[in-house]
């Protein structure tokens, strides 16, 4: 099959109705190309950017959840806030 192809289709349009089949599918996407040795690393590092980007995520939630309750209220929950954005991202880690 050639590389740009990416599955063959029969469509039969007899008597009754059309039917279709698929008779070759290729795969999506490419092939992750990490030496051996250093997948254990790059599964970490994969990991670790998961968890900051939850992190900056969660606390902007909470921020603008703040903001919006009273009007100075987000300097309060400011602590409070960044704590548990902290501990959802360290959940996140926990999962290497």
């Amino acid at each position: 099959m050639a590389k740009f192809l990416r599955r063959v289709t029969v469509v039969d349009t007899g008597d009754g109705g059309g039917s279709t089949q698929t008779l070759l599918k290729r795969k999506g996407g490419k092939r992750k190309r990490v030496s051996r040795w250093l997948r254990p690393a790059e599964r970490v590092v994969r990991q670790y950017g998961k968890a900051q980007s939850k992190c900056w995520s969660e606390s902007d939630k909470r921020h603008d959840k703040s903001r919006g309750k009273k009007r100075d209220r987000w300097i309060t929950d400011s602590l409070s806030n960044n704590l548990k954005s902290v501990n959802k991202s360290c959940r996140v880690l926990r999962k290497i």
